[in-house]
């Protein structure tokens, strides 16, 4: 509805009111109105008036003057809107939405038709684009091109290439994000229009949501003036490729006999050690593999059906993987062949099998989901107190900032996680050294850094000028620090038990800083 009216710009509060289905009504703002309506009014009219309340409808507030002069917050159920032309005018406009939302229901209803009568998903991009009268690409989350339609303007070689090809290529998937239109478009679920272009062509792009899980994208070329009304049918007609991309299963495998056997494993429904491994190698395992549970949990009070769909787009990415629904997360059995060396290596591996699947890491990004990998294990039987590791590690990270990958190994986390448990079991303090707690609660009080000091030095071992340069002091000066450490904190940094005592209960104060623990002998953060 903005789109088709002349307004230079606008501000809402809260952004899930611009993608509400709303009638237009001609009628006078009186303080409230009906669910479902917007109507017009002045600035001081809502003023006078007030804004509506839950369940009483929108408000167009208008205007005349520069975007500028908006309230960067308007009340609660009013859309403030600024433009050039004479409050009159912009009436009349306002109200030729009226006439013009029966246009915009036969389309619809044509479109609707259209999804019931294909067969596929290229049918359906056929019907779609002889309703929008423009060019039509559906393409998935793996950049696969799943239909195009209509003619393409002259002159776009990118567009036809990708055609040819099949897939979007990062080339062009670079160019089609370039201008950040399409995180708008993820961030306010509505399509946006670009005005350049990926090859100097209009289009519209709307992300394909199915369950809340992104599918694909949905873009429309201008060959035909693209308009507001245009936007309404292009968001409709991605909701249906959604329902088809589902249905017919482009977007991922089925669940299928993996996820019964896993399910099984995490149960401990299987008889016995022989009968788990003849099973899964049954699905591509290997006798002597090495294995790896992987938790991936999303929005918070998603559904069986969100995780079944998260689970086909992931069992696309990663090769060979079994995976099952469980207890409001994905679970994912990841699998490494035997290595006959002396040392330990599936910590790289298992790293390097996650970290760099691209498809599998987007994924995540995309849809704001946390991976959560337990220790590696080769006895089957421990894949129940597995999933258990992977659902303490979650809750030892519960609550940090998201920050850098949305993938948490448990060998990186180990202090974490061992904090959680004793602070949970209200042990927390008993595993502290008190020397070490000393050291920090003398830093804050006097301003100073020994513990840094002394964890630096645990960090490199006989290397003081490697140290002294990560603290960006002179080495004399760091030899005065551990020498008063010893004097005053009664801890020798040559002893091991002691640069032990230091390394654990810093890592373990650092956990309890990130949680706002108040420990014994430390003031609250």
């Amino acid at each position: 509805m903005l789109n088709e009216l002349p307004l230079t710009g606008y501000q809402v509060q809260d952004p899930s009111l611009l993608g509400w289905d709303v009638v237009v009504s001609p009628a006078d703002y009186e303080g409230r109105g009906m669910e479902g309506v917007v109507v017009l009014a002045t600035p001081e009219q809502v003023e006078r008036l007030g804004s509506p309340r839950e369940g009483e409808g929108l408000v167009l507030e208008y205007l005349r003057g520069a975007a500028s002069e908006l309230p960067l917050r308007p009340p609660t159920g009013v859309v403030a809107a600024s433009g050039d032309v004479a409050p009159s005018e912009f009436r009349d406009a306002f109200l030729r939405l009226v006439s013009r939302s029966g246009v915009l229901a036969v389309s619809r209803e044509r479109l609707f038709k259209a999804f019931l009568s294909s067969y596929d998903i290229q049918q359906f991009a056929d019907h779609a684009s002889g309703v929008l009268r423009n060019p039509v690409l559906i393409s998935n989350t793996d950049h696969k091109v799943l239909a195009s339609a209509g003619d393409l303007p002259q002159g776009v070689r990118e567009l036809r290439d990708v055609i040819t090809s099949g897939y979007v290529t990062d080339e062009v998937a670079s160019l089609m994000e370039a201008d950040g239109l399409i995180r708008q478009a993820r961030a306010t679920r509505v399509p946006v229009v670009s005005e350049k272009g990926t090859t100097g062509v209009r289009n519209v792009s709307s992300i394909i949501y199915y369950h809340h899980l992104e599918l694909g994208r949905l873009d429309v070329f201008e060959v035909r003036p693209l308009t507001g009304l245009d936007l309404e049918l292009v968001d409709y007609a991605g909701a249906l490729a959604g329902i088809m991309i589902d249905r017919l299963g482009v977007a991922g495998e089925r669940v299928g006999m993996g996820s019964t056997v896993l399910a099984d494993l995490l149960d401990g429904k299987l008889s016995s050690v022989d009968a788990m491994r003849a099973l899964v190698t049954l699905l591509g395992g290997a006798d002597g593999a090495r294995y790896d549970l992987v938790s991936v949990v999303g929005e918070e009070g998603a559904d069986r059906d969100y995780y079944l769909k998260a689970g086909q787009v992931m069992q696309a990415c990663l090769e060979d993987v079994i995976w099952t629904v469980r207890d409001g997360s994905v679970v994912l059995l990841l699998t490494l062949e035997k290595d006959e060396r002396p040392g330990f290596d599936a910590y790289d591996q298992f790293e390097n099998l996650v970290l760099k699947n691209r498809g599998f890491c987007d994924f995540l990004e995309r849809n704001g989901m946390d991976a959560y990998v337990c220790e590696p294990f080769e006895d089957f039987s421990l894949a129940g107190a597995s999933l258990r590791q992977c659902t303490g590690l979650r809750q030892a990270l519960e609550g940090r900032s998201a920050q850098g990958s949305r993938v948490h190994f448990f060998w990186h986390e180990r202090f974490a996680v061992m904090g959680w448990s004793a602070k949970r079991d209200g042990k927390l303090a008993a595993l502290l050294d008190k020397r070490v707690v000393a050291m920090a609660a003398y830093d804050r009080r006097r301003h100073t850094s020994y513990l840094q000091t002394a964890v630096m030095s645990v960090r490199y071992p006989g290397e003081p000028v490697v140290a002294a340069e990560a603290l960006s002091v002179h080495r004399n000066t760091y030899f005065y620090r551990v020498n008063k450490i010893r004097e005053l904190f009664y801890l020798d940094l040559k002893d091991g038990d002691d640069r032990l005592a230091v390394a654990f209960t810093a890592r373990l104060l650092e956990m309890s800083e990130a949680d706002g623990l108040t420990l014994e002998g430390r003031n609250s953060a």
